[in-house]
């Protein structure tokens, strides 16, 4: 009887390439060829003929480089992309001649990265009909469906600014894929959150050093070449400080969240040493907020510490904490001590309203009859900067909400913030039964960590655009992809802790 399987043979060449570029790694004599050949490239473009091209040829050797490790290692992919979209605000900031979109390489990572988990059979299997039935696939399809039944909205006066918005929710929706598919297990999960602990942790470090040490000089000549901007950021006697993100109310926002989340792992975690960093991380984050100057991080913390206390009541150790944390609330408001950071902190409690806040409360209520009687908003990116920039002369071109809440109701009407509130509430659900019912204890306080870290970014919704912004964004849909697989991991790691 023939035999007519087909057997599946590699060609020569791919055979030659793969030995070369993945076995070696280029560490044979075709390697030593090729750098002897960059480097001679290199140094003959930059003597002979400029130094921008030395310059390019080494970007381009960077970027096959940065490419062929997306491909092979895919969880280097996201990572890399999640630290890069921190940098595209300090590398704007730096001196030079050339105006490079540093943010759309970000969206080219991200295409990139999709590409090489939908090319490996084994990553892509991950998507099941779990994920099509679950709480948050449910809430982003929602969203996705009222924002593609925007595109009729009549207020609009341009479909680009549309396009703009919800190609980036696309974008949005294929980080939470590649979560699903990259986060297989608790071993992998866990490493993401950690290593954002430590992302942010370090960029807290850098705010710390901008207020201990100064600015940098390239900072400097940023912020002085931008008086407007320079006034916002001096409040109260107080530089408020940015790292290297693109705003302080941003840095601030990401670093009030992630201090929140080390404190409750502070709290639970049993291993001394894993204690120890954690309370660091928790003391440099929280750093990091109070020198950002922002008030709504303030709010967000305490709101945090309320929702942990009340979700977990029953424990003797939340008890404590809540002790101290009033404790140390009240010193804090009585204190003589009066640094302009720590005022900064007081003032989001001393019950009076600055000028600025002032301005925002006329605002809304002078836009208050429009969108009454616009159900649908006055549209996508009408207003505040991308209003001016894709709908120019609209009613909501100078509204300047200063509410993540309040400008989804100006854009998109109440009919939006309901759908988003709506979504906001399936989210929180999913995350606070599957603590309840978590029996691995580590995965229990990780959860609760994560729930109340979405929580405070939600929180801070109401006085910020905190949830839309890079590289936070990121975490927030992570951490609503571990709510739906926390079941699983919990399953798995029970029944290896009976079966050691």
């Amino acid at each position: 009887m023939n035999n007519f399987s087909v057997i599946k043979k590699s060609s020569p060449f791919k055979e030659w390439l793969r030995y070369h570029f993945l076995d070696k790694k280029l560490k044979t004599g075709l390697g030593y060829i090729i750098f002897g050949l960059l480097a001679v490239g290199i140094a003959s473009g930059t003597a002979l003929i400029d130094v921008k091209v030395g310059i390019g040829i080494l970007g381009a050797f960077a970027v096959i480089f940065i490419v062929a490790l997306f491909f092979r290692y895919p969880y280097f992919g996201l990572y890399f992309t999640i630290a890069f979209a921190a940098l595209p605000p300090l590398l704007e900031r730096l001196p030079s001649n050339i105006d490079f979109p540093y943010a759309s390489v970000t969206d080219g990572l991200f295409y990139l990265l999709l590409l090489s988990v939908i090319l490996k059979y084994k990553l892509r299997s991950e998507v099941d009909r779990k994920f099509f039935y679950s709480p948050l696939f449910v809430g982003l399809s929602l969203l996705f469906a009222y924002y593609i039944i925007q595109v009729l909205n009549p207020n609009m006066f341009s479909k680009l600014g549309w396009f703009s918005y919800t190609r980036k929710y696309i974008l949005q929706l294929f980080f939470v894929l590649i979560c699903y598919c990259l986060l297989n297990s608790w071993k992998t999960f866990k490493y993401f959150i950690y290593f954002w602990i430590v992302f942010v942790t370090i960029l807290a470090a850098y705010a710390c050093k901008q207020q201990w040490f100064g600015l940098a000089a390239f900072e400097w000549n940023w912020l002085n070449a931008r008086p407007l901007q320079l006034q916002l950021f001096l409040q109260g006697g107080l530089l408020r400080k940015f790292s290297t993100l693109s705003d302080p109310a941003t840095s601030g926002v990401l670093f009030a969240s992630v201090a929140m989340q080390c404190i409750i792992l502070t709290i639970r975690e049993k291993n001394k040493k894993i204690k120890t960093w954690l309370l660091i991380a928790s003391i440099i984050n929280s750093f990091g907020f109070i020198y950002s100057g922002t008030r709504t991080a303030t709010l967000m913390m305490v709101a945090g510490i309320a929702f942990y206390c009340i979700a977990t009541i029953y424990e003797r150790r939340t008890m404590i904490f809540a002790i101290i944390a009033l404790l140390g609330f009240v010193a804090l408001m009585v204190s003589p001590w009066h640094p302009p950071a720590i005022e900064r902190v007081r003032s989001t409690f001393n019950g009076t309203k600055d000028a600025s806040a002032a301005v925002r409360d006329i605002n809304r209520h002078r836009v208050q009859p429009y969108l009454y009687d616009h159900p649908m908003g006055g549209g996508i990116y009408t207003c505040v900067s991308e209003g001016s920039k894709y709908n120019p002369g609209h009613y909501l071109e100078h509204f300047t909400p200063d509410s993540g809440y309040m400008k989804v109701f100006a854009e998109q009407g109440f009919i939006g913030l309901g759908i988003l509130l709506f979504c906001y509430y399936l989210f929180l659900r999913s995350g606070i039964k599957n603590f309840y019912r978590a029996r691995n204890l580590e995965i229990q306080n990780h959860c609760i960590a994560l729930v109340t870290m979405v929580f405070t970014l939600m929180v801070g919704q109401y006085s910020q655009i905190a949830l839309v912004l890079e590289p936070g964004i990121f975490y927030f849909l992570g951490a609503l992809v571990f709510f739906i697989k926390l079941p699983n991991y919990d399953d798995i790691n029970l029944v290896q802790a009976q079966n050691p």
